[in-house]
């Protein structure tokens, strides 16, 4: 009887063994399986690498960089304008020199020189002026010889008052004084001209005149 108990009881112990051993198995595969799932899990490649914030030198380096890129602009910028501005003004002083120089060579009549002054005015007019006073110039020239015209003028001033590349309208003011055959006063007369002078074949010309109040 003895025996029998004995031997049941080594049968149990090694059922508990046997039981122990599968629960310890299980477990190790459990453990496997949660670590392939981990493994699996993760992205292939090197982690991502976090961006750092540029330090304090980096900024200050980035911000001349663009204030030296904005000063140039600006700088290039007020170049151009300057280089326009001053073409402008010389382009003006062009048209109000040769205005000035047109009215006082319309304007000085002498009659011992009255053919040459014709020629001058003619070369220095161009379109209906030019053409207009080639006709008239004949007896432009007799009416001085025989009044014996003799004109001074001073041209006080000459402002452009509309330009383009190649013509301009010009404000003139000028005095004149006259002495004639007929005993003329001599007293000085103030004249203001609206002289239009276009650009033709290269050389500043007149195309037309007119007196203003």
């Amino acid at each position: 009887m003895t025996d029998t108990i004995e031997a049941r009881g080594q049968a149990e112990d090694a059922e508990v063994e046997a039981a122990e051993a599968l629960a310890e198995a299980a477990q190790e595969r459990a453990e496997r399986m949660r670590s392939d799932v981990s493994e699996a899990a993760e992205p292939l490649g090197p982690k991502p690498r976090r961006l750092r914030r540029p330090g304090r030198g980096t900024v200050v380096a980035i911000l001349a960089v663009l204030v030296t890129a904005a000063s140039l602009a600006v700088s290039g910028y007020l170049t151009w304008h300057h280089r326009e501005a001053a073409g402008e003004h010389q382009q003006s002083a062009e048209f109000a020199a040769a205005a000035r120089q047109i009215v006082f060579t319309l304007m000085s009549i002498d009659a011992a020189e009255a053919e040459d002054s014709v020629k001058q005015i003619l070369d220095n007019s161009t379109g209906s002026f030019h053409d207009e006073f080639k006709i008239a110039a004949e007896d432009f020239v007799k009416l001085a010889q025989d009044g014996k015209v003799v004109t001074d003028v001073t041209v006080k001033a000459a402002a452009v008052e509309t330009m383009s590349e190649d013509s301009a309208t010009v404000l003139v003011t000028a005095t004149s004084t006259v002495t004639n055959a007929a005993g003329a006063d001599k007293q000085p007369r103030s004249w203001r001209l609206s002289v239009d002078v276009v650009r033709d074949a290269g050389q500043l010309k007149m195309s037309k005149m007119e007196f203003v109040p």
